[in-house]
């Protein structure tokens, strides 16, 4: 019986104000920070609140013998910050109590592994900052955005320094491929690959409350003795936060399920490590080859924000901004431009999107490019000041 190991990630993005061609120059601030808090709070409420409740009970009732681990974009942790703070204090319960481990990842869940080697490792470090100061944690583990993953990105996480990078097993982009076990990326020695088991995890993410699928209704008894029959060195089930009660209601008894199937796992033998403690008692022993770019979407590849011509002219546009706004040395405008790195302002541009804020994928197109546009303006008068300031010191 192999290790398992259970990772949730949470994020919740800035959604843009209605930002029309008339406030550009005139109108600064571009989030819609309303609707972000009331975002935040309902779903605080109805999952992140219970949901840590619920974990912090299994750990209690298990006698510290259940371990996971959490992915928190610093975005969510940011909003928290400000508008719940009593959520930021219910990770850190969760923190306390030594059996979970907070994982790295990009700060503004962006992109910036596939567009910007330095900016990746700079939001990197901006999240592993904030972990430390929030949770007294140093992470040694990345989940980069939507388990975004190839070669190159697994030897990025090794130049900067991780133990391991979380992908996700799609056995469709990577023929062969056993996902309850390790790998490294070639020429990658010290960074191990931890693979999400896709099937199981689909089962607990998208399959539960699906009346046509085959073994609905689910008992959480069943899916504990299918953990027991894993073979390999670990079985990793990785989804969503929001699948505990958002994405699957209260009403569907996700939090009952999930706290009997824990703990029935548990007194089967099951063994709940998390990803370092899995990677100091577990080596790789293969290579695995991945070289185009794979992520834990429905088609396994990045197409959910970069399908069509106004998702990719977005993408190109706030990238090439990236020496201009570097340039001005503003806090401010470099903290506003990484957010609107987010990746879910490119997948609301996509047509079928049943999260987006917005009324169409050509609002959410013409919202954000209007605030990029101001956002310009700014930071090319910045540079044109803090040049002419340079110029008067040396006159």
């Amino acid at each position: 019986m192999g290790k398992i190991t259970l990772t949730f990630h949470a994020h919740q993005p800035n959604r843009l104000i209605a930002y029309d061609f008339f406030k550009i120059g005139e109108h600064a601030f571009y989030e819609d920070d309303d609707m972000n808090g009331r975002v935040l709070n309902a779903v605080a409420e109805r999952c992140y609140l219970p949901a840590n409740r619920l974990m912090k009970q299994v750990i209690e009732l298990s006698d510290g013998r259940f371990h996971f681990a959490l992915a928190i974009s610093g975005v969510i942790l940011e909003q928290a910050e400000y508008h719940r703070p009593d959520l930021v204090a219910s990770f850190q319960e969760l923190a306390e109590t030594g059996c979970v481990e907070f994982l790295a990842m990009p700060y503004y869940a962006s992109l910036a592994s596939i567009y910007s080697h330095g900016e990746f490792a700079e939001q990197v470090e901006e999240h592993k900052t904030l972990i430390k100061r929030l949770f007294h944690q140093s992470p040694h583990v990345l989940w980069n955005t939507g388990m975004l993953y190839s070669n190159a990105i697994a030897a990025q996480a090794e130049e900067m320094g991780f133990a391991g990078i979380m992908a996700d097993g799609n056995d469709t982009a990577l023929p062969g491929l056993f996902s309850n076990d390790l790998y490294n990326a070639p020429w990658v020695k010290n960074t191990a690959t931890i693979f999400r088991n896709r099937e199981l995890s689909n089962d607990l993410a998208n399959r539960r409350t699906d009346p046509s699928w085959s073994e609905w209704p689910l008992s959480p008894y069943t899916f504990a003795d299918w953990l027991t029959e894993q073979q390999g060195q670990c079985t990793n089930l990785s989804m969503d936060y929001e699948t505990l009660g958002e994405r699957q209601s209260d009403a569907t008894g996700v939090f009952e399920f999930w706290r009997a199937l824990l703990l029935d796992a548990i007194e089967k033998g099951s063994c709940f490590v998390t990803p370092s403690e899995l990677l100091a008692a577990e080596k790789p022993s293969k290579t695995i080859d991945c070289h185009n770019n794979i992520t834990c979407s429905p088609f396994g590849t990045t197409s959910i924000w970069t399908g069509n011509v106004m998702q990719d002219e977005a993408i190109r546009k706030i990238y090439k901004l990236e020496g201009a706004v570097k340039a001005s040395r503003d806090p401010d405008l470099i903290h506003v431009w990484r957010k609107l790195q987010s990746a879910d302002h490119f997948q609301y541009m996509q047509k079928e999107n049943c999260f987006t804020p917005y009324p169409s994928p050509y609002d959410g197109y013409i919202y954000y490019m209007n605030a990029l546009a101001d956002l310009q303006i700014r930071v090319k008068k910045e540079n044109l000041l803090r040049d002419y300031d340079k110029t008067m010191r040396l006159a």
